[in-house]
């Protein structure tokens, strides 16, 4: 069975426990979906962050504790950062059930412990390019989830859309494609029981996609800032 179409109670189950909006992990109160005007928050946290970033989160559902043991990284969710002078600064992502623009305190607040990574580009990026990048999130918002991770799918999934964004605007290629069969073959650790019930029964080993891990090991992007695991603190990382 395709994703692309889910069943109603699986939607629900992704939307309560998957890349959904809430405002922490813990929480039951989903996020406000717009921010108020003046609600800039200029650096959350003191992030040195700069548009055009790519943010890596650890998602703590189990769903994506399995896409983190599939591809051997702590980062399962990516967005791609801007600042806006009215909403302050937001995360441009694939989210459930539609692609969005996310309040970046909001978004780092889905992740384990806060725990977050800045990216960037490693050439650094000018005026027009940044708006190239926003231009085509725009471009992108309102499209729908597609839970199955198929990169040839009409919909969208978070490192997708991040790959399709700097593709489109930029013709850089952030992260690489490879089929389930690659992927899931890598770690043998990966339990195949979750990913074949998944998938109605039928693991999709041909199928094209394109993982937040990649894109987290990217030689064309830079580390910028990391956050410490545990509640140790906020740490500025070596560029590598």
């Amino acid at each position: 069975m395709n994703h692309s179409s889910l069943p109603a109670f699986l939607m629900i189950a992704i939307i309560l426990f998957g890349c959904a909006p809430w405002c922490s992990s813990e929480g039951s109160e989903p996020c406000t979906e717009t921010p108020q005007p003046g609600d800039d928050e200029s650096h959350p946290l003191e992030l040195p962050v700069q548009a055009g970033d790519i943010i890596f989160i650890a998602v703590p559902n189990y769903l994506f504790r399995q896409v983190s043991l599939a591809t051997q990284c702590p980062s399962n969710h990516v967005g791609i950062v801007f600042h806006d002078p009215v909403k302050g600064w937001l995360v441009a992502e694939s989210a459930v059930p539609l692609s969005r623009y996310t309040p970046l305190s909001k978004f780092i607040a889905r992740s384990k412990d806060g725990w977050c990574v800045l990216r960037r580009d490693r050439n650094g990026l000018n005026e027009c390019q940044v708006t190239a990048l926003r231009a085509q999130c725009d471009a992108r918002m309102g499209i729908f989830y597609n839970a199955g991770f198929g990169y040839e799918s009409k919909g969208l999934f978070c490192s997708k859309f991040v790959h399709d964004v700097y593709l489109s605007a930029l013709g850089t290629e952030i992260g690489e494609m490879e089929t389930f069969s690659h992927l899931l073959a890598r770690n043998p650790r990966a339990g195949l029981t979750f990913w074949r019930a998944w998938f109605f029964g039928r693991i999709p080993w041909n199928r094209l996609t394109v993982t937040p891990a990649s894109q987290f090991e990217s030689p064309l992007l830079v580390t910028a800032w990391e956050s410490c695991r545990g509640g140790c603190g906020n740490r500025l990382s070596k560029n590598k």
